[in-house]
């Protein structure tokens, strides 16, 4: 018997074969040109949009292709194997901003702009990290939001954002009630045009042009209070929720780089010679090579079921963090097997070798570092804490 979940996984196969296609004739021929260029790509980012790469998740009303998650993270994945920095698209333009905005946004908040952040005619940013915050960003969070009447004032600054500087919206968190910790967070929809909102590069040279990341500052930012997303101090609820779809969409960009990588290792030691022999010949770099074909297939079967399960009406919180942290280390042990394969042509900037490693490390550390989704998932398997505990669905739209 096909069951639903079996269809949404065909037709997510096919999407992404699609999405490879593009990836090979609009994106990586034009990488050196982009990255020189230095100009943020938006006709890319609408081209995407058109061909409804963000709009997996999201019904017809609003723009969407209701193809469901299991679609999300095909398009993810082989936009990550096309070149990692674009894929950042997969979390600001097709789950962690207008996710949230859908599911705990106002109606009028949802038509202004979802259909644009799925189409790619407006850009997102998610303002949640602050510079002091580390894995404790809720917490320790100083950005503080006061109402004024039917408008809230937002103060205080963010760290680490990507997109911020091309954006034309912001999903901000700040404390409404700091007495409370990370109970005294709420969330709200900013314009980035707003007085007082304004954004400054971040030097991040190893990240290359195409994901800028940017400093926040919000001076005295006014929002209507129409703008709060869920109630006043439920912004624990709506990042973690956030987090939820944004650990898929990372892990199955870890999946496509880590693909990137033994694709690249493969071709490579089938025509590098040494010592009168394809260095595919030796058995160090078999050995390697067969590590990564077993550990990105794994990796990638722990996303597909994360993303299923999402297709079945809830959020899998334990699945999808299993998924993030070992794809995540899969990742980061194929751009270091690729660099030491290519050797000292890893660090040419004719090849793409050392943005792997660059970006293999960098989401690692993207929607809960790899130490701190350890913790969680030993406590979960130890029976201390489950990670289920907050079941959510995972349809937009849909509270828990």
């Amino acid at each position: 018997m096909v069951t639903a979940t079996d269809m949404a996984g065909e037709a997510a196969q096919e999407l992404g074969s699609l999405v490879r296609d593009f990836g090979l004739k609009e994106i990586r021929p034009r990488i050196r040109e982009l990255e020189e260029a230095g100009e943020f790509p938006r006709d890319l980012y609408r081209q995407m949009g058109e061909l409804g790469f963000f709009g997996c998740c999201f019904p017809e009303q609003v723009g969407g292709t209701d193809a469901g998650y299991q679609a999300l993270a095909a398009v993810a994945e082989q936009l990550a194997w096309a070149y990692p920095p674009l894929s950042a698209a997969m979390n600001l333009q097709a789950a962690t901003v207008p996710l949230t905005i859908a599911n705990w946004g106002a109606a009028e908040l949802v038509e202004r702009y979802v259909p644009g952040l799925i189409s790619g005619t407006l850009l997102g940013c998610n303002a949640m990290t602050e510079p002091d915050g580390g894995s404790d960003l809720l917490g320790a969070m100083r950005t503080r939001a006061v109402r004024d009447g039917d408008h809230y004032v937002i103060t205080g600054s963010k760290m680490w954002i990507t997109n911020a500087n091309v954006a034309d919206v912001a999903v901000v968190y700040a404390k409404t009630d700091p007495e409370l910790g990370h109970r005294g967070v709420s969330a709200f929809v900013v314009p980035t045009g707003t007085p007082g909102f304004a954004t400054s590069r971040v030097p991040c040279r190893v990240l290359g042009k195409l994901m800028p990341t940017n400093e926040v500052i919000l001076s005295e930012v006014r929002v209507p209070a129409a703008n709060l997303l869920g109630e006043e101090g439920e912004g624990f609820k709506v990042a973690m929720s956030a987090m939820d779809y944004g650990r898929l969409s990372v892990a199955a960009r870890s999946v496509g780089l880590a693909q990137a990588c033994l694709d690249a290792s493969v071709e490579y030691a089938n025509q590098r010679e040494a010592f009168g022999q394809r260095i595919g010949s030796f058995q160090m770099v078999k050995k390697q090579i067969a590590d990564m074909a077993c550990e990105v297939s794994a990796a990638r079967a722990l996303v597909q079921d994360a993303a299923a399960r999402y297709d079945e009406g809830v959020i899998p919180t334990r699945e999808s963090s299993i998924a993030k942290y070992y794809a995540g280390e899969v990742c980061n042990r194929a751009a270091q097997a690729t660099a030491e394969i290519f050797g000292g042509y890893a660090f040419s900037d004719e090849l793409p070798i050392s943005t792997y490693l660059n970006y293999a490390k960098l989401w690692q550390t993207g929607e809960g570092s790899a130490n701190i989704q350890a913790v969680l998932i030993a406590d979960d398997a130890l029976g201390w804490k489950s990670m289920d505990r907050h079941r959510r669905p995972s349809k937009p739209g849909a509270r828990a």
